[in-house]
């Protein structure tokens, strides 16, 4: 299981598919995430491979096909809105 991001930079198949997902999200990308930056979509991957391999979830990893881009958006918009709801509270 990729537990860090050292170990995910070095699977050429996870380096791939998180350049597919910042291709869709990124600033420059069709639908960009605000915000978004390469940490947090490693991070979303390394949550979304702990779901995959979890035995209370269904889940089944798509060698990177677009369910996993969309499982991956899901939780990296959920992180989003959470964080946007905690600035707006400080406020």
């Amino acid at each position: 299981m990729i537990t860090n991001v050292i170990a995910l930079r070095s699977n050429e198949d996870l380096v791939e598919f998180r350049n597919y997902v910042l291709s869709f999200y990124a600033y420059d990308g069709i639908y960009p995430i605000e915000a978004l930056t390469v940490a947090k979509v490693e991070s979303a991957i390394q949550d979304y491979i702990k779901l995959v391999v979890s035995e209370k979830n269904h889940f089944e990893w798509g060698y990177g096909d677009s369910i996993d881009r969309e499982r991956v958006r899901d939780l990296l918009l959920k992180d989003y809105h959470i964080m946007k709801m905690l600035s707006e509270v400080s406020k």
